[in-house]
C-alpha cells in the first residue's frame, strides 16, 4: 500500500504556522479541513485555529470542535475534518499527550483516519525564512486505544506542501500578518472576531505574488 500523503494548501499551511507565531509562549491548536484525493492522498484545504488560552478547558474545546466540524460540512464539496494541529507551550517540548491527545482523539472519533500534526517551535525560525515545514506527522494505528498517537513511519504517511506555501509564509511573517489571525478563543472574547478568518485568507492568497 502506498503511503498516505497529506498535502497542505498554501492557506492551511500559512494559517497553522501563523497561529503558533502569534502565541509563541502558549500552546495552540486547531483542526485541518480537507477531502480524500486519489487512492492514497488527503488534500488539506484549510486550517481552522481553535485555542491558545487553555487547552484543558474542555467545554471551550468541545464548542470549538463542534463549530469547526459544522463549518466544514456546510462548505460542501466533500470537506470534513481530516486532522488536528498542535504546538506546545515550550520550544523544547516535543511531546503529544494530555489535552492535545484528547482533542486529537475527539477529531479522530468524528473522522476515523484523521491525522495529527505537531508544530516544532525550534524549527519555526527556519520555516519563516522559507525553509521546510516545521511539522511532525502523527497517526493512530487501527485498533489503537485513545491517546496512542505515534510519529508516522515514512512508508506509512507523509506531509507535503502544495503551491508556494513556504514563500507565502515568509512574506506573511515579514509583514506581521500573524496579528490578523483569529482563533476561537478570540471569538469567545469578542464575537465580532471571526475565527474563520475571512480577512486573512485573501491576504495569504495574494502574498508573494510579486516574487520572481
Amino acid at each position: 500500500m502506498p503511503p498516505v500523503t497529506y498535502t497542505l494548501s498554501d492557506r492551511a499551511y500559512v494559517k497553522l504556522v501563523l497561529h503558533a507565531l502569534k502565541h509563541p509562549t502558549r500552546a495552540v491548536c486547531g483542526v485541518l479541513v480537507g477531502r480524500a484525493s486519489g487512492d492514497a492522498g488527503v488534500e488539506v484545504v484549510d486550517a481552522l485555529p481553535m485555542l491558545h488560552s487553555s487547552l484543558a478547558v474542555t467545554p471551550c474545546a468541545e464548542i470549538a470542535l463542534e463549530q469547526c466540524a459544522a463549518h466544514a460540512e456546510l462548505a460542501g464539496g466533500g470537506l470534513r475534518l481530516v486532522g488536528y494541529y498542535h504546538a506546545n507551550e515550550l520550544a523544547r517540548d516535543g511531546s503529544f499527550r494530555g489535552a492535545a491527545a484528547k482533542i486529537a482523539d475527539a477529531v479522530h472519533a468524528q473522522s476515523p483516519g484523521a491525522c495529527a500534526m505537531l508544530i516544532d517551535p525550534a524549527r519555526l525560525a527556519r520555516a519563516v525564512a522559507g525553509g521546510a515545514p516545521p511539522l511532525k506527522l502523527l497517526t493512530r494505528a487501527p485498533g489503537a486505544g485513545a491517546g496512542a498517537w505515534e510519529p508516522a513511519p515514512e512508508h506509512h504517511a507523509a506531509i507535503a506542501c502544495a503551491g508556494r506555501g513556504e514563500r507565502k509564509l515568509a512574506r506573511c511573517h515579514a509583514d506581521g500578518r500573524e496579528a490578523m489571525l483569529v482563533d476561537f478563543d478570540d471569538h469567545l472574547d469578542d464575537p465580532a472576531d471571526d475565527w474563520r478568518n475571512p480577512k486573512l485568507d485573501p491576504v495569504i492568497a495574494a502574498a508573494a505574488d510579486d516574487d520572481a
